[in-house]
């Protein structure tokens, strides 16, 4: 097999796998809408994004630094892998230990807000777990066998489903129902370990060199990822504080099919990222570089393309199976869902801007990127959102997302003399057809 046919069985695998675990967390968040409604929903979705954003500090960038630096340095990728597991466990407890101290101060408007401190403390398990079962993707991410995360995600988001439906039955609150979660994701943590231990052998002597390198070279890689991260999830945090969790419900319910549909533009790339860097010395593979940047915007284009369509055309439909008997109370999700349309089609190129600088080494330049999307994002939720709600704040992930496209697009053609044609992607998708994948 290819390595074009690697990457496209891998990314094929991860939308098979995903395509199982949405249909699990759809059934989760029906339930979950049923059984809390609008408020308690919104709370529910408030401890998640909080693990989102504080994970981004326990992730730090060193996933995408360290698959890159494994694929590079084939000798040492036990110890690279055993070195970078350990890295992170460390800042998966940083992390952990951040999120309960933001608990006690973090504002809310809801009137279970005590409930919610605890239940926030209690996620913090969840950043735990999830950070260290991450550490174990790049494993299989560096031997191009995402096959082995596929069975991991499926299992947790079975047991998500079975937990939650537990705890639903015994009409357990807030606490427990993220409980489901974290339970879930320990299971799916030693999974990951027992087939990250069949795949490799882990080198567990301290590498001291290596884990330098790794930070200093994840440290403006962990900034973008935190940044991005605060950006894509503090118009929830900023929504509770100003309007409350009903208003948090309801842009929660759209962005979770949002964030189901971006996968597809994450796992393409994730899976291209490790050939990417392998080219990644422009003085000699600029023109390869250049070719698989053109080939893989036109495939991305295209399903944003379908994304958005499907999107528009659809959102009054997947509202009202995830809400069920509680539309009416959901209602104004279907427009909020329209609005991120528009966004979604952006970030599908935004990802591959994105990973291609990371690729090439130029993360550096990327954190400024980044916190000019940061502040442009909270300045605009905090001047719209007290009077468009979760509307605005739709509207302003739209924004975003278009000038962090702009911003990077303009840097690639710095970096490769290259602006990507959008007229070229149906005579690549014919290519990619005939060839079965062999488009690179």
């Amino acid at each position: 097999m290819n390595l074009s046919q690697k990457v496209a069985f891998n990314t094929a695998i991860q939308i098979v796998a995903k395509t199982i675990t949405v249909i699990f967390g759809l059934l989760v968040t029906i339930l979950l809408t049923d059984y809390l409604g609008r408020e308690g929903f919104g709370n529910y979705m408030y401890v998640i994004a909080l693990a989102i954003i504080f994970g981004a500090f326990a992730d730090w960038g060193t996933a995408t630094i360290g698959a890159r630096e494994a694929a590079k340095e084939k000798k040492k990728q036990e110890r690279v892998l055993a070195n970078l597991f350990l890295v992170r466990l460390a800042l998966s407890l940083i992390a952990a230990l951040m999120m309960v101290v933001a608990a006690v101060f973090i504002p809310l408007k809801t009137a279970d807000f005590q409930v919610v401190r605890r239940a926030i403390m209690f996620g913090s398990l969840l950043l735990i777990f999830y950070t260290i079962k991450a550490s174990l993707l790049v494993v299989f991410q560096t031997k191009l066998q995402l096959q082995k995360q596929a069975v991991v995600d499926i299992t947790i988001s079975v047991l998500i489903l079975l937990i939650s439906l537990f705890f639903i039955w015994r009409h357990s609150g807030l606490i427990l129902l993220v409980g489901a979660m974290v339970i879930a994701n320990l299971v799916g943590l030693i999974i990951s370990f027992v087939l990250a231990r069949k795949t490799i052998v882990f080198d567990w002597r301290l590498d001291k060199k290596f884990i330098k390198h790794l930070l200093n070279e994840s440290f403006p890689m962990g900034a973008v990822l935190l940044i991005f991260t605060v950006d894509n999830k503090i118009d929830a945090v900023m929504l509770g504080s100003m309007k409350g969790s009903g208003a948090v419900g309801i842009y929660a319910v759209a962005y979770r099919i949002y964030d189901v549909l971006i996968l597809g533009a994450a796992y393409f790339m994730i899976a291209l990222l490790p050939i990417l860097s392998r080219y990644a010395d422009l003085t000699k593979w600029a023109d390869k570089v250049r070719q698989i940047y053109q080939k893989s915007f036109d495939l991305l284009f295209l399903m944003g393309l379908l994304v958005v369509a499907g999107t528009w055309l659809f959102a009054p439909l997947a509202v009202k199976i995830i809400t069920q008997q509680r539309l009416l109370e959901f209602s104004d999700s279907i427009l909020v869902l329209q609005i991120l349309g528009l966004a979604l089609f952006l970030a599908y190129l935004n990802h591959l801007t994105g990973y291609t600088i990371v690729a090439l080494g130029k993360q550096r330049t990327y954190f400024f990127i980044a916190l000019g999307a940061l502040v442009f994002n909270v300045v605009a939720n905090t001047l719209i959102i007290p009077r468009f709600s979760y509307y605005g704040a739709a509207m302003v992930t739209v924004l975003t997302e278009g000038l962090v496209l702009v911003i990077t697009t303009v840097f690639i053609f710095h970096l490769l003399k290259i602006i990507p044609s959008p007229i070229k992607f149906p005579k690549t998708v014919v290519e990619f057809i005939k060839n079965r994948g062999k488009i690179f």
